[in-house]
């Protein structure tokens, strides 16, 4: 009869039993992490159109409050700094801040890649209104601020509510981001002057 409490010991791994077992774990990782990131990629943009469509809903509530003129507000929200200038206008928060009430409306869940992120200097926001004229790397465009979409000079020359941009997020804040202008595939949302939100998939 064996003494108590003497119990056969489990045989040990080897050094080779736990290298297997390492590799195939190092493996499934190298599998699963890229496959999780552009899971939360795909969430964030989900996450950016329903922000949008929130932005379209209180846009229509500042419309019909306002005889359908668009808010007069700064394109890009670091111009808010410049508060001395003649020109300056509030950022687009000043405006539908009142009607949505939900601060975090304004701030797309992959704008926190950023350091520091985009909303902490620019208004509160990771988006970017169409609301006045600008320069940029094709020229002149033409803004929305201060005018009904029927008075847009693009609407007159035939373009359709659909194709015109409200808002959309910032180039920088979605992964993707090469650095050329408005040249996305597939990452940049926007929402559209007849109230549909679209991910970008192609632009010239």
């Amino acid at each position: 009869m064996k003494p108590a409490g003497n119990e056969k010991l489990g045989r040990a791994f080897t050094l080779v039993e736990l290298l297997v077992v390492i590799s195939v774990i190092g493996l499934l990782m190298g599998i699963l992490v890229p496959a999780l990131s552009k899971a939360r990629a795909t969430a964030n943009r989900t996450y950016c159109l329903a922000n949008l469509r929130q932005f379209g809903i209180a846009m229509r509530s500042y419309l019909d409050d306002n005889r359908d003129i668009f808010p007069l507000c700064c394109a890009l929200p670091w111009d808010i700094t410049d508060t001395k200038n003649p020109e300056y206008t509030p950022p687009i928060t000043n405006v539908l801040g009142k009607i949505l009430k939900e601060p975090k409306v304004f701030i797309c869940k992959a704008d926190t890649k950023a350091t520091p992120p985009y909303h902490l200097r620019t208004g509160n926001t990771s988006y970017w209104y169409n609301g006045k004229q600008q320069m940029g790397p094709m020229g002149w465009t033409y803004g929305l601020g201060g005018i009904t979409i029927r008075q847009y000079p693009l609407v007159q020359l035939g373009a359709k509510e659909k194709d015109i941009e409200v808002m959309s997020d910032f180039d920088a804040v979605h992964p993707g981001f090469t650095g050329t202008y408005r040249k996305r595939v597939g990452q940049k949302n926007y929402l559209y002057a007849d109230w549909h939100v679209s991910n970008y998939v192609k632009q010239e």
